[in-house]
């Protein structure tokens, strides 16, 4: 209920999403062929957000931040 409630919130707020249900399965896969289909997804998502070489770098600001000085 709480997947679909999340899949629901993100695709009327536009969002990209995929809710994937596997049947005879609940909280835990036990069945071999979900299991492999769980990682399949996983792998598609890496391959599609993780490894997309069209997307742009993302860009990472760091920040000196000065040593506190001690109070006398």
């Amino acid at each position: 209920m709480q997947s679909e409630r999340m899949y629901a919130a993100l695709k009327g707020l536009g969002k990209e999403a995929r809710l994937v249900m596997l049947p005879h399965e609940a909280h835990a896969y036990r069945a071999r062929k979900s299991l492999l289909h769980v990682l399949w997804e996983q792998e598609q998502w890496l391959d599609k957000y993780l490894l997309n070489d069209s997307a742009e770098p993302v860009k990472v600001i760091t920040e000196q931040v000065a040593e506190p000085t001690p109070s006398q």
